[in-house]
């Protein structure tokens, strides 16, 4: 059945909600993260481990999640994942054995990628009905909720305890969810059965071989994004002396950054070409973090405050020039021959995230080992490389697949898990 106008109209500014939830749950620890390393006890290594495991969690719905959204449609999946999430948030703050919330904030991280496969085959589904572009704005909502999160942890830091604040959180998500979630595609106008008729298995190693090196390329521009969010609010603790209130300031920047970037994407893309964009984007972001590596600390030891400036305008820097790198390799992943558009972002976000398992592993090692600046080294090496990769592989994309690719926005990867076969 397909929806009316009407519905569809609802069912958008709903969604743009769901996206804005989803964001803000996901990334509501953003500014707490010092303070669970210091209630565990562990070392930076060890905390990459530990954010390394969370990815594994996040990877897992990628093997299933797609078949659950074609049996019971996407509003189903995305109200469970949601809910299953928001109890396991609650609980990272009742937990300071450090193998028993390495498990459950993988658990919750698990959950919240059921959640955001629903809300992006959700966004595919309307789209699908409608005619103007409406998947970019969707993932701006998931940066929106990103930046709020930032803001309303930071303020959390200073009013509430950590416990109160995450059962805050896990309740205004549920409440709120419930009040949009009539207004959101049914199962039974949203398409999944159509999905469900067509879908034709295709072997996992099927992998062309350029494929291959735009996954590597996209590994280096995806990880420098989540090395931001994993390490903004120790870097602003250890390396700045920033208090708990402005501890989430670069990265809240970093969001603006990424936010205006993706949605002047596809203007910016009609006047430069996508490989240009890509390439310069790499390079403006590697000079901002080495700027901010370098000066970011001796500036805060004079003045915290002006060592926080410089780097939230730094930072700012940095998400409007990665913003545009990873959808232009998802653009050039549309022309590859042999595949469908969606089986090759699948598979490029699948082995994106096996890869960033070892990156987190390996930043925590190098911020144990030697320090969180001397870390941040590594997000800049791959950028370089990931602007080489980009001037060599990237050429054939154009800015009109930015449409048919619905390229993610925000520092965690949401995947396209729609598969199409031969």
């Amino acid at each position: 059945m397909a929806p009316t106008p009407s519905r569809l109209k609802q069912s958008e500014t709903a969604l743009l909600l769901a996206f804005l939830l989803v964001g803000h749950a996901t990334l509501s620890s953003v500014a707490w993260v010092p303070e669970y390393i210091d209630r565990l006890g562990v070392s930076f290594a060890t905390w990459g481990t530990i954010l390394g495991f969370s990815t594994i969690g996040a990877i897992i719905p990628l093997m299933f999640a797609s078949r659950l959204i074609m049996r019971f449609g996407s509003r189903p999946i995305m109200r469970i994942g949601l809910y299953v999430g928001m109890v396991l948030l609650m609980s990272l703050a009742w937990s300071d054995n450090p193998m028993v919330w390495a498990l459950l904030n993988m658990s919750f991280t698990f959950s919240m990628s059921f959640a955001g496969n629903a809300v992006n085959t959700h966004a595919v589904a309307i789209q699908s009905f409608v005619t103007k572009p409406i998947v970019t704005r969707m993932h701006a909502g998931w940066s929106i909720g990103a930046v709020t999160a930032a803001i309303t942890g930071a303020l959390s830091t200073v009013f509430l305890s950590l416990e109160l604040f995450l059962i805050l959180v896990a309740v205004i998500t549920v409440i709120a969810f419930e009040l949009i979630r009539p207004r959101l595609l049914s199962p039974e106008e949203d398409g999944h059965e159509a999905d469900r008729a067509i879908h034709v298995k295709r072997k996992p190693w099927q992998i062309p071989g350029k494929l291959w090196i735009l996954s590597a390329g996209l590994i280096a521009a995806v990880y420098p994004e989540v090395a931001v969010v994993d390490w903004a609010a120790v870097f602003a603790r250890d390396v700045l002396g920033a208090e708990l209130s402005l501890r989430a300031a670069p990265f809240a920047t970093f969001m603006v950054g990424m936010i205006i970037g993706r949605l002047a994407m596809p203007w910016l893309a009609e006047r430069i070409h996508p490989n240009t964009v890509a390439l310069r984007g790499s390079l403006l972001a590697a000079g901002a973090l080495i700027l901010s590596v370098v000066f970011s600390g001796p500036v805060a030891s004079a003045s915290v405050l002006l060592g926080i400036m410089l780097t939230a305008v730094l930072w700012l820097i940095i998400g409007l020039g990665l913003a545009g790198v990873a959808p232009t390799y998802f653009a050039a992943a549309a022309h590859i021959p042999g595949v469908s558009t969606a089986w090759a972002l699948s598979r490029m976000q699948l082995i994106n995230q096996l890869a960033i398992i070892g990156a987190k592993a390996l930043m925590g090692a190098l911020a144990g080992g030697f320090s969180l600046s001397v870390a941040y080294g590594f997000p800049v090496v791959l950028l370089v490389i990931g602007a080489f990769v980009a001037w060599r592989t990237t050429d054939k994309a154009e800015a009109s697949d930015y449409e048919e690719i619905s390229p993610v926005t925000g520092t965690i990867t949401l995947p396209i898990i729609r598969e199409e076969g031969r």
